[in-house]
Formats: structure tokens, sequence, C-alpha cells
């Protein structure tokens, strides 16, 4: 066998000597191209250790024959250094070609057939500066090349049959730009694959910059500004008569509700009033014994913050980015993007847990009523801050920073907000239009708030029928697990949701599997109904008064691992092609998630029960109480702060350990500090006038009917029944204190 290997070794090293390889520098900034020409043959090896070296020599070489994914022209020597001169610069797609008669295209071919792990290499971005291409061509006229040469370089659309651009309609100006600028890139890009590579391909301008022009301030713009002016305001009137109305030293008085209605309507924007409420800890046994969910919501979201930080990141050169995908270790963020379904079992296990102590608590029963109202109170409660960062993107954020990707990473989004605003505010987002989205990331508070009403719905027939609880959510459970298998068996999925680094180029929005298994709530029902169920059994379990065996806390720590154990499982999926459909891949679809509930209930448990003293006591630390509270406002401005370090480099990166980290923790602060404004100045505010307003309407609908029949008993209220937060924990009966919606979980 190894003689064999030997032969193919020496012809293919005959081949190689005849053949220059060509390895071009692909920073944004960098011009160089070094061409090198093997002079001389290695000698015939003599060992495997040599045959493998050459063996992996041809592989580096043969990939070096295609051309570069990625090059880009130096921006802003281009744009900025010398405003003066007027300059444009484009993003422009190439497309190769297809010529079966050339090596470098077969080699193309046939390294792209790789679709889980590969990019497709006849797929090229370019970033061309116009100065620069008109001096190119001057060059080339000037050295008798022809015009009729030069004419002939732009390659006519042929079909093309995978996503290349971002829609028509997206960026502003980008028909005039193609009418006047087409065919002198088309005359650049393909001179130089043709001298290099022997190859040609249809270009197509996506959007271009310049120097002269800046995006207009129109009446969106003018009314954000209204806005954010009128909440300042607010806010410091708000503070200020909070202070007047302060009688004696200390600060007591920021922690205690003011005697009348109106009075605590005008202090509800004061900072110092939502500090406090902010840092409160309900006391109660519920409170108590879930407080740990706070640190586990910000470890998973700071996980969540880092994956979005590797896959937002321009990667050196291709090889970089491919490399990840066939790393073992890569695959806990590759495939561990299900981990935000941790968020849904998070909600499911707090919204039963609260609904049972609410209900033994009263004696009342979860009917049409409460659903409605305690819904209505969850939009009040979660969108003003939403809607407030979407009318940021909209309008300002685009004119923050600029670069060769910034309007690819921040002009879509002012399109899309502008566009499809409406279908956010009604939390459909993750159905309508999920290719032109509006603030992607948000694709989950939609999924959330349709569980939440299903939850809701769910638990009222339980209560309703609670001998039947078992045989109504495994129902339900085996229903959403076979429209899922159903979904991925029929449309040819795989196992997992796979996210192959082509589709990554336009942030999977034209990619039907991550559209179809990723973003819509049937397919998260799965997770959220396991985890009614779950939520249920360790109900079960205090009521037995369970107690964990001596070596549930070994098998419990261990259970940590198995985590990220589950998420390295998706490499056998990235690493092997399957046929499709494949009716074991659409049983383990759905068996995969139902999993990793379990495994994270078996963690439930532990936490609940006390498996491990030192770890529940770290967790309970006070300080990660604000951090998980603070968690729904920084998870809405980690993504546009990712990006904004992504998109606005001057440079490319290798994704290594200490790159990414350094990005990761950075955004993850800015996140959380920006975050922390916006709750003091809008979400504790709202919060305070969402329990007043159902505090009054609740008044107002017991005085309509017979205080004998008051179905709400011991000042219970729908505000309160949902759990929105208190003004004051110290002011609230033991009821209220903890119902703080620990359920209200915004994540």
């Amino acid at each position: 066998m190894v003689s064999i290997v030997k032969v193919l070794v020496v012809f293919v090293c005959s081949v190689l000597c005849t053949s220059p390889m060509v390895h071009t520098a692909t920073q944004f900034n960098s011009k160089k191209k070094v061409i090198v020409r093997p002079t001389e043959c290695a000698e015939t090896p003599n060992d495997l250790a040599e045959i493998l070296a050459l063996l992996n020599l041809l592989a580096v070489s043969q990939y070096n024959l295609m051309p570069r994914v990625f090059h880009f022209d130096d921006y802003d020597e281009c744009l900025r250094d010398d405003p003066s001169v007027p300059g444009v610069y484009c993003m422009v797609k190439a497309i190769v070609q297809p010529n079966e008669s050339s090596r470098v295209w077969n080699v193309i071919a046939d390294y792209s057939s790789n679709w889980k792990q590969h990019l497709n290499h006849a797929h090229l971005d370019r970033g061309l500066c116009l100065q620069t291409c008109l001096q190119k061509l001057a060059t080339l006229e000037r050295n008798n090349v022809t015009r009729e040469e030069l004419e002939a370089l732009v390659v006519p659309k042929f079909k093309i049959d995978f996503p290349y651009i971002i829609k028509n309609g997206t960026f502003r100006d980008v028909d005039e730009y193609r009418r006047n600028y087409s065919d002198i890139f088309a005359r650049c890009i393909n001179y130089e694959l043709q001298q290099d590579h022997g190859l040609r391909a249809y270009t197509e301008i996506e959007y271009c910059d310049n120097n002269t022009e800046s995006y207009p301030i129109d009446d969106l713009d003018i009314a954000f500004l209204v806005v954010l002016a009128l909440l300042l305001l607010i806010v410091f009137s708000s503070s200020w008569y909070d202070h007047r109305c302060k009688q004696g030293p200390g600060l007591s008085h920021y922690q205690t509700e003011l005697p009348s209605k109106a009075s605590m309507v005008c202090v509800s924007f004061s900072i110092i009033r939502n500090w406090y409420r902010l840092t409160s800890r309900g006391e109660d046994s519920l409170s108590h014994s879930i407080r740990y969910v706070h640190a586990i919501r910000f470890v998973i979201f700071m996980m969540i913050n880092m994956g979005h930080n590797i896959l937002y990141a321009q990667p050196r050169t291709a090889r970089v980015i491919e490399q990840k995908y066939s790393d073992v270790d890569s695959m806990i963020v590759a495939n561990g993007t299900h981990i935000v379904t941790t968020f849904f079992v998070i909600s499911a296990l707090m919204l039963v847990l609260s609904l049972v102590s609410k209900l033994e608590q009263t004696g009342r029963k979860l009917g049409f009523v409460e659903i409605i109202m305690i819904s209505i109170a969850r939009y009040v409660r979660l969108t003003p801050v939403y809607a407030f960062i979407m009318f940021l993107e909209a309008t300002w954020l685009v004119r923050y920073l600029d670069g060769p990707l910034w309007r690819k990473g921040f002009e879509t989004g002012r399109t899309y907000c502008r566009r499809n605003w409406w279908a956010n505010l009604l939390y459909i987002n993750n159905y309508y239009a999920t290719d032109e989205p509006c603030m992607q990331h948000t694709w989950y508070l939609a999924a959330d708030f349709h569980m939440f009403v299903y939850g809701l719905i769910v638990c009222a027939v339980v209560f309703r029928y609670p001998r039947l609880k078992n045989y109504i959510l495994s129902f339900l459970l085996l229903l959403w697990s076979m429209l899922a298998a159903i979904i991925v068996y029929v449309n040819e999925y795989e196992a997992v949701t796979v996210l192959p680094p082509e589709p990554l180029r336009f942030f999977f929005w034209y990619w039907d599997m991550y559209r179809d298994t990723y973003l819509p709530t049937h397919m998260n029902l799965v997770n959220y109904t396991a985890a009614i169920m779950g939520s249920f059994y360790v109900l079960h379990l205090q009521k037995t008064n369970f107690k964990t065996p001596k070596m549930f806390s070994l098998l419990w720590l261990l259970a940590v691992l198995a985590v990220p154990g589950s998420f390295v499982a998706g490499y056998f999926v990235y690493s092997n092609l399957f046929e499709t459909p494949s009716a074991w891949m659409a049983l383990v679809f759905p068996l995969g998630r139902i999993l990793y509930t379990a495994l994270l209930f078996f963690h439930t448990v532990g936490f609940i029960f006390r498996a491990s003293k030192p770890v529940l006591r770290l967790l309970n630390i006070h300080f990660f109480g604000i951090l998980g509270r603070l968690t729904y406002c920084a998870y809405l401005c980690h993504f546009f702060i990712t990006r904004a370090a992504a998109y606005g480099t001057r440079r490319s990166i290798n994704l290594g350990v200490f790159e990414m980290n350094t990005a990761s923790w950075s955004t993850l602060v800015m996140s959380y500090v920006l975050g922390w404004i916006l709750c003091l100045m809008l979400e504790s505010p709202f919060i305070s006038l969402q329990k007043i307003l159902f505090e009054s309407l609740h008044r107002k609908r017991r005085t309509d009917t017979s205080g004998s029949h008051n179905r709400y008993g011991n000042g219970e209220t729908p505000a309160n029944f949902l759990g929105v937060a208190a003004a004051d924990v110290k002011a609230r009966n033991n009821a209220d204190a903890g119902k703080d919606l620990a359920v209200q979980e915004k994540m």
C-alpha cells in the first residue's frame, strides 16, 4: 500500500513542478500578491511521514489553485485618507462561470461539494475601489490591451442556482451605481481571474459607498430624537418629583410606596427608585428556591453572546472558517445554537411553579379572562424597550461607523426595520419576512411569547382535568415531536439544524433549514412541552419531600459536562454527508431536543433540592440576581453591539481564542451597561405603570361585582397573578413578593 502511495506522490510532485502556486493575502487593507513558483521538486519520499507530509502539501497546493474567496481593497485609502478627492468603494459579487475543461474549476466544484464544512468557492466577495480599478484598466490600455479585449471580459448573467447577493431594494442608490460602474468592475475582476486562474465570472454590485454623500436625515430620524428627548425629560422630572416627596434623611423613602396612585405614577421613572426595584430580592419560599435562575440566565446569555461574536467575526481567509467547521471543539459553537432553548425551559419552569403557587394560595381557577389579561400584561412588559431599540435600529445606528462591510451589517437592519416593524410588534417575526429580518435575534421573543400563551392554555386545561395531566402532556409531546419529525423528513433536512459556512454569508436569511427548523414556534414546542412536563415532575418531588441521594451530587456535577458533550455530538452530522430524506434523522431531531430538555431538568432538580450547596451559594450571590434581571435589556442590545464590532472593522481575524474572548467580553460588558440604563429608564418604569394599571382595572371590576363573588381574594389582581415586578418588595405581602415573576421571565 505504501509503495502505491509513493508512486502517486512522485507523480503529483512532477505535476506540481510545472504548476505555479498562488497565495494571496486577504486582509482588508492588503494589496500584496505573492506568487510562489517551485523551482525544484522534493526528492522522492522514503518513509510514511514524508508521504503524509507531501499529501498534505498536495491538498494545500490544490486549495491555492482556487481564487481567494474574500479580497478587499483598502477602504480608508479609497474614501477617508483624502476626503477632498471624490471616491467610490463598492462591494461586488463574482460568480465563477462553470468550465468543465478547466482544472481549477474542477477543483472548485469538488471542494465546494462539501457544503456542510466548506464555503462555495465559486462565489467570490470583492471590495473594490473605483479609482484603483480605473488606474488598473488605464495601465492595461497603455500595455496594448485593446478595448475589445477588455469589453470581452464582461460576462453576461447565466443561471445561478444558489443565493449570491442580498435582495434588491435593500441598499439605497444601488441601481445607479450598477448602471455606472458594473462593466468597469467586471473587467477588473475578470482580468485578474483570467490571468491567475484561467477563469471568468459574472459580476454584480451589491452596494457602494462614497465620500461625497451621507444618509439624509428624514422625519423618522427626527422623531427618534424627539422621543429620546421626551424620555430624558420624563426621567429627570420623575426623579426630581420623587426627591421633592422625600421627607426624612436616608434613602428609605425610595424603597416604600407613596400614599396615592397618582404619586406612584409620577415617580415611576425615578432613577433611584428604579435602582432599588432592580436590586430588591423576594424572600418567600418560591423566590428563594429559584434564585439560581438569575445566574443561569446570565451564563446562558454570555454563551449566546460569545456564539454571536464568533458567527459574525470576519475570517482572515476562507480556510480559517472552514478549518473551524472541521474542529471538534468548534462544534460546541456550531451545534450549540439551540442553547437559546434553555430560556424556553426556564420560562416554562417559572410559569408552572408560579401558577401553581398562586392557584393554591387563592383557590381560584385559570380561565379565559385571566389568560387574556396575563398575555396583555406580558406584552406591555416586554414591548417598550423592544420598540425603543428597534426605533434606534431603523434610524441612527447606520451612521455610527463605516467600513467595507458596514452597510451589509446595518443598512439591512435600517431598511428591514422600516419595512417590517409591525411584524416585530405583533411578535410574528419568526414566521413573517424571515429573509428580511428586523433585529434578527428577536425571533426568540416572538417564539417565547407564543409559547408563554401556549403554556397558559396548557396549564389551564391541566388544572381543569388534573387526573388526565400525564395523558394530556404526553399527547402534546408526541404531537409536536411527530410534527417536527415530519417536517424534517419531508423537507430532507438533517438530524440537527445545520448552519454551514456558506449560508452564514447572509446570516442564514436564505437558508431553508434555519427558517424551517430553528425559527418557528412549532419546532420549539417539543422543548417547551417537555419542560412543562418536567416542571410538574419537580412539583411532584417537592410534595413527596424528595431528598437527593449521596451519589446524585456526583452525577449532577458530571452532568454539567454533558451539555457541551451533547453539542459535540453534532460533529457526526457535520462531518458526514448523509442521504436524505432519512427516517432516523427525522426521529433524532425531536428526540435530541427532548434529551437536552431532560438533561436541563436533571440539573434543575439538583438546584432546587440543593445537590451541591457550594455551587448554590455561588449562584445565589446577589450580584447574579441583578445581572439576571438586566439580561432582557442586555439581550436586546448585544446584537447591534456585536455587529458593530464585526462590521466596523478594517481587518480580518483568525478566530483565535484570545481574539474571540476579547470581542465577547467587551461586547458583553457594553451590552450590560447599556441594558442597565434602559432598565432604569424604560423597563422598570413600565413594569411599575403596568402594576398600577392592572390594580386599577381590578379595583373597578371588583366595584362592579359583589364582594362575596370577588374571584381574586386577598387583594389579588391579574397583574399580581402574572407576577409583575413590584415597586417595593418590602411593601408587598408575602404572597406577592416572590411572584414577581420570577415568572415574569423575559428570557
